[in-house]
C-alpha cells in the first residue's frame, strides 16, 4: 500500500531574547548651533517577577544627554516590558523586538529608532519583514533639549477579547508633556502582538556570540566590528549565518588631526552567570575606546555593557518519546482513529531525518478470518510514509484472534528544522482491531533525530515481493551501500518490513537475512505458524543487529528471503515502505549481547530467560534506550492462552513488557514470530544496573503451554544505549 503523502510545519512560537546596541552615531545637528540628543534604548532581560511571570524583557529608553553612546541609568525615562508568554507553568508563544536606526526624515526629523515587534510565527527566533505587526518610532531631538519625543509603551495584556492568550500591548505617542513618560492621554496608537498556543518541557538553549571585521562603510564609516549574536538553535556550538537574530557594529573613531590616529574601538566578551541579568547565564558584551592604545578593553575603558542571554527552549531536541500511561486502544472499527500515541519533537538541522521507533501490540479481524488492520504513524495530522498493515487467514474458514507482538521503525525525508508533531492512528478491515493490550501502558513511539553526529545510510527502496525457492533470493531494493569510518565503532542494522512464511501451509517457515558485502551475517530471524489448517499470516516485524569487527572501507548490506518449508514467502505487503538502515557507532557509552542461544522450553512464574542479560553503568542524568530482539512463541500447544516477557532491572519488573495470544475456532498454536520490545528507562541511579529479560505463561491462572525464544535466530540483541 502506497500512500500519497505530504508534509507542514507546526507552528510553534519561540522567543529570542535580542539585544541592540547603538553603533557610534554622529551628533544630531540641532538647530542656532546646538547640537540635538540622540534617542538611545537598552534591552535588559526581566527575571520571573511580577512584571513578567515567565520573564522577558525591559525595554529602556531616553535621550542620550551626555553623548557618551550609551543609555545610562540617569537617562533612563522609560520602561516597558515585553514578557513571555504561558499558563500552569507552561511557555507560550512569544513576542520578538528588534531596533533598527531610523533616518532622518518624515517620521523623524532628526532621526532616531525603529521599535519593531510582533509574533514569532513560524518558531526560527528570526523576526522576519511578514512577522512585524508593529512599528514605533523613538526619536531623536533636534534642539539640543528634550524636545516631544514619539514613545512606545509595552504592557501585558490579559486573555480576553484583544488577545484570547494573552500577549503584549504596544502602546504609542508623542511625549506632549516632556516628561519622558507616556500617559493615557498621550496615546495614539495600541497594537497587539498575541500568544499562541502553549507547550510544554523546557530546557536550556546556549546563545552565542560571533565577531566579524566591519569594513569601512554604511554601517561604520571608518570599520569596526559587526557582533553578531544569536541561539544555538541546532547546538552544534557555532553561531551559523541563518542562527544571527542581531547585529550590532561596534565602529572605530574618527581619524584624528595633526598626525594622530582616532582612538580604536574594542569589544570584550564575558560569560555571565544565571541570574538577575540573564535567568538561562550567557554573554556580557563590554565595549568601549582603546584610550591607552595597548589594543585591551580594560574595565577602565568599559563605556557599555550588554548582554546575550541564552533563552528557554519550549521543547525537548534530538528525542522525544510519549510517557508511560494507559494505551490499551479498545475496540477499533473501520474508521480511521487515533490511539493516545503523540509525541513533540523540535527538528534542530533541515539536512537531518527522524527516527520513529514504534513497540506496541496489535490484534486485528477478530471473530473473522482473513481480517486485517493498518497502523500508521502520522506527521502534523499527514501521512508520513509509515504505515504497515497486517493480516491473518485460514484455509479452513475458522473465526480467529490474535495478538501478536507489533514493531515498526520509519525515516522520514529531509525536512526544515521546526516543531513536528507524529501521532499513532489505526484502522481495521473486516472485523475490529485492537491495539496495546499486554503491554501494560508501556506501548512506545519514540522519535530520534538523526543529525549525521553518527554516520548513517539507509534504502527505503523494495516492492512487495514473494518467492517460494528454499535457497535465499536477493530481494528487490532493500540495498545499501555505506562507508564505514573507522574500525573501532560498531555497525547497527534495523530491517523493518512485512513478513509472510509457508502460504497456505500447517507449520510454514522461512527466514529473512541481512547480507555484508554478499556474505552471510549473524543478523538473520525466522518465522514459523501452526494453527491446525493452511494459513496466511502477514506480520510487520523490525529485526536490530549489531555488527562488531567491520573494517573501515565501502561496504554493502542486502536483503535475501528463502521460504525454507516451499509455502509461498512474502516480504513488504501493504505496507507504505520497507526500511533498512545501517548506523555507525561508538562503542562507548553503551552495552549489548548479541549471542545466538535458544532459550528451550520456559513455563510457570516470572523468571529469567537464559543468556539475555547484560550489566551497564549508568552515566548521571541520563535516560537509557533499552532494545531487545529476537523470536517468540507463547504458550505451544494451547488455545487462547496468554505468554509473556518483560523487561527487568536489578531483578525488579519494569512494566516494559509485550506478550502473544493465539485462538481459533479449530486447533491448538504455534507461532514463532520475530519480537523488538524497545524501552525507555528514565532516572536510573548513577553506577550499575543489571538489565535482563524475564518471561510467564501465567495470567492470573496455572497457565499452559511452554514459551520459547530465539527460534531460527541469528542474534538475540540486547542493548542499552545512554539517550542526549
Amino acid at each position: 500500500m502506497h500512500q500519497q503523502w505530504i508534509w507542514r510545519r507546526s507552528v510553534v512560537a519561540g522567543f529570542v531574547l535580542a539585544l541592540t546596541a547603538c553603533s557610534s552615531p554622529s551628533d544630531v545637528q540641532g538647530v542656532d548651533g546646538q547640537n540635538g540628543k540622540n534617542a538611545s534604548v537598552r534591552l535588559v532581560p526581566e527575571p520571573p517577577g511580577t512584571r513578567c511571570p515567565q520573564g522577558g524583557t525591559a525595554i529602556q529608553t531616553g535621550l542620550d544627554d551626555n553623548g557618551d553612546g550609551s543609555l545610562n541609568d540617569d537617562e533612563v525615562t522609560q520602561t516597558s516590558y515585553v514578557c513571555s508568554g504561558g499558563t500552569n507553568g507552561k511557555l507560550g508563544g512569544m513576542s520578538l523586538v528588534r531596533l533598527l536606526p531610523e533616518d532622518a526624515g518624515a517620521r523623524c526629523a532628526s532621526g532616531g529608532t525603529a521599535v519593531l515587534s510582533g509574533l514569532d510565527a513560524n518558531a526560527d527566533g528570526i523576526q522576519g519583514d511578514a512577522e512585524v505587526t508593529s512599528t514605533q518610532y523613538i526619536c531623536n531631538s533636534g534642539d539640543g533639549k528634550t524636545g516631544k519625543a514619539y514613545l512606545v509603551k509595552q504592557l501585558p495584556e490579559a486573555s480576553g477579547t484583544n488577545c484570547a492568550r494573552g500577549g503584549t500591548a504596544v502602546l504609542g505617542g508623542v511625549d506632549v508633556n516632556a516628561n519622558g513618560q507616556l500617559e493615557t492621554t498621550e496615546v495614539t496608537t495600541t497594537q497587539y502582538a498575541c500568544t499562541t498556543t502553549a507547550l510544554a518541557e523546557t530546557t536550556g538553549t546556549n546563545s552565542l556570540i560571533r565577531q566579524d571585521v566591519e569594513a569601512p562603510g554604511a554601517n561604520c564609516a571608518y570599520g569596526g566590528t559587526a557582533v553578531k549574536s544569536g541561539i544555538d538553535s541546532n547546538a552544534n556550538g557555532t553561531l551559523d549565518t541563518n542562527e544571527v537574530t542581531n547585529t550590532t557594529f561596534v565602529c572605530n573613531g574618527r581619524p584624528g588631526v595633526d598626525g594622530k590616529n582616532g582612538q580604536t574601538s574594542l569589544v570584550r566578551l564575558d560569560p555571565e552567570p544565571s541570574g538577575a541579568n540573564c535567568t538561562y547565564g550567557g554573554t556580557a558584551v563590554k565595549t568601549g575606546l582603546d584610550l591607552d592604545g595597548d589594543k585591551k578593553l580594560v574595565d577602565l575603558e568599559v563605556s557599555s555593557t550588554q548582554f546575550v542571554c541564552s533563552a528557554a527552549n519550549l521543547f525537548r531536541t534530538k528525542w522525544a518519546s510519549n510517557p508511560r500511561g494507559s494505551y490499551d486502544s479498545g475496540e477499533i472499527t473501520n474508521l480511521w482513529v487515533p490511539v493516545s500515541r503523540r509525541i513533540w519533537l523540535y527538528k534542530t538541522s533541515d539536512k537531518s531525518h527522524i527516527k520513529l521507533t514504534v513497540s506496541d501490540n496489535f490484534r486485528v479481524g477478530i471473530g473473522n478470518n482473513g481480517g486485517s488492520g493498518v497502523y500508521s504513524v502520522r506527521m502534523n495530522g499527514s501521512w508520513v510514509g509509515c504505515d504497515a498493515r497486517q493480516h491473518n487467514w485460514n484455509s479452513a474458514g475458522w473465526n480467529q484472534n490474535y495478538h501478536f507482538p507489533f514493531a515498526n521503525v520509519c525515516l522520514t525525508d529531509e525536512l526544515p528544522k521546526g516543531l513536528y508533531e507524529f501521532e499513532v492512528w489505526a484502522y481495521s478491515h473486516v472485523g475490529t482491531s485492537h491495539i496495546g493490550q499486554a503491554t501494560f501502558g508501556s506501548a512506545l513511539l519514540l522519535a530520534e533525530e538523526l543529525d549525521g553526529s553518527n554516520p548513517y545510510a539507509f534504502s527505503k527502496a523494495g516492492t512487495s515481493f514473494g518467492s517460494t525457492s528454499t535457497s535465499p533470493v536477493k530481494m528487490t531494493g532493500r540495498e545499501v551501500t555505506f562507508v564505514k569510518k573507522s574500525a573501532s565503532t560498531l555497525l547497527k542494522v534495523t530491517l523493518a518490513d512485512t513478513l509472510r512464511v509457508g502460504y497456505n501451509q500447517n507449520g510454514g517457515y522461512g527466514t529473512v537475512m541481512v547480507r555484508l558485502d554478499g556474505v552471510n551475517t549473524s543478523c538473520y530471524t525466522g518465522k514459523y505458524d501452526t494453527q491446525g489448517t493452511g494459513g496466511d499470516f502477514h506480520n510487520p516485524f523490525v529485526m536490530t543487529c549489531v555488527l562488531p569487527n567491520v573494517s573501515a572501507a565501502q561496504h554493502t548490506l542486502d536483503v535475501t528471503l528463502t521460504a525454507t518449508s516451499g509455502g509461498a514467502a512474502h516480504l513488504g505487503w501493504e505496507r507504505s515502505n520497507p526500511l533498512l538502515l545501517v548506523e555507525e557507532i561508538p562503542n562507548t557509552g553503551l552495552t549489548y549481547s548479541n549471542v545466538g542461544i535458544a532459550s528451550g522450553e520456559l513455563s510457570g512464574g516470572w523468571a529469567g530467560v537464559g543468556t539475555r542479560q547484560i550489566l551497564h553503568n549508568v552515566s548521571a542524568g541520563k535516560t537509557v534506550k533499552v532494545t531487545y530482539s529476537d523470536t517468540f512463541r507463547a504458550t505451544a500447544n494451547c488455545k487462547g492462552n496468554w505468554g509473556f516477557f518483560q523487561l527487568y532491572i536489578d531483578h525488579q519488573p519494569t512494566s516494559c513488557t509485550n506478550g502473544q495470544y493465539a485462538w481459533n475456532a479449530g486447533a491448538v498454536q504455534d507461532h514463532h514470530h520475530p519480537a523488538n520490545l524497545t524501552c525507555i528507562i528514565p532516572n536510573l541511579t548513577p553506577g550499575y544496573h543489571s538489565f535482563a529479560i524475564w518471561s510467564t505463561t501465567q495470567n492470573g491462572d496455572a497457565g499452559c503451554g511452554s514459551n520459547h525464544f530465539g527460534w531460527n535466530r541469528g542474534q538475540n540483541l540486547l542493548m542499552v544505549e545512554e539517550l542526549p
